[in-house]
């Protein structure tokens, strides 16, 4: 019986052997094989190829003041490269702008200001394949209700650059009561709106640490509304035109916050008492 076993183990093992050596000689004759040992030694920023040259999102929290972002470039060859790879990067607003013309968007140049680099120009040694920059950025400087993208794009290397060299970092910064709400809205006061009630669904953007803001006043006029949530449970308001401009000289009557559900109740006046809001705002 122990011979028989060893046989049949050894003529299973000869099967096996002769089923891998068939399909090795099927893929190197097939006509799916494809021979990359000819292939020659390129550039590319991986992070460009996995998102296929689109916007790369990287989101943070409102409360943290910097971080550091490495940017990496990868050197492709059948084999590990012999000789050094020299590669710089630079900013790519002309792809930015024509993405934003491609999609429909605005985005803006992260500025200057808001991050710095470990240097632009990378070289990966020889039996490398990587290299990075880093980029510090520094939120204390952010408009935190813009919307920005740092491009960057391999502008020259010693070797070959791939097509995906365009790179497109989205950097969003939201505090804890940027979303969705449901608003029940009560308008009151000596004006032609007064008696007014409705529900309506709207959208708050970060637009400080602990701010948000709607490109309306109490869902119903036209405008610009920035809530602050402060320490002692209180809320205040800034109603106007713009973000900190043509202010209608808001003055809350009532105001509290849930830290737990981010609901929160405000209630203000503008222009001297003559509009007056009752807002309640229920996250969703």
């Amino acid at each position: 019986m122990q011979i028989k076993n060893k046989a049949k183990v050894l003529i299973s093992g000869l099967i096996l052997f002769g089923v891998v050596l068939s399909l090795s000689s099927c893929l190197k004759n097939g006509k799916y094989y494809t021979d990359f040992s000819t292939a020659g030694t390129s550039v590319n920023l991986p992070l460009a190829a996995a998102n296929l040259n689109g916007l790369v999102a990287f989101s943070y929290d409102a409360s943290v003041s910097s971080v550091d972002l490495p940017v990496f470039v990868d050197v492709a060859s059948p084999s590990l490269p012999s000789t050094s790879t020299s590669v710089t990067l630079a900013l790519d607003t002309a792809f930015l702008s024509s993405y934003n013309t491609a999609n429909g968007t605005s985005f803006e140049v992260l500025p200057d200001s808001v991050y710095s680099t470990s240097g632009w120009t990378l070289t990966v040694p020889a039996g490398k394949r990587l290299d990075s920059m880093n980029v510090h950025l520094n939120f204390s400087k952010l408009d935190l209700s813009g919307a920005y993208v740092l491009p960057i794009t391999i502008a020259q290397s010693s070797v070959p650059i791939e097509q995906w060299k365009h790179l497109l970092l989205y950097i969003s910064v939201k505090n804890q009561w940027d979303g969705k709400y449901g608003i029940h809205v009560s308008i009151s006061g000596s004006n032609a709106y007064a008696g007014t009630v409705f529900d309506d669904n709207v959208s708050l953007a970060t637009s400080g640490v602990t701010s948000v803001a709607e490109n309306d006043i109490a869902d119903f006029f036209g405008g610009y509304t920035n809530y602050t949530f402060n320490p002692d449970g209180s809320i205040g308001v800034f109603a106007g035109t713009g973000p900190g401009s043509g202010s209608y000289g808001a003055v809350v009557n009532a105001s509290s916050y849930d830290a737990n559900t981010h609901n929160f109740h405000v209630n203000y006046s503008i222009l001297s008492g003559k509009y007056i809001f009752d807002l309640t705002y229920t996250r969703q």
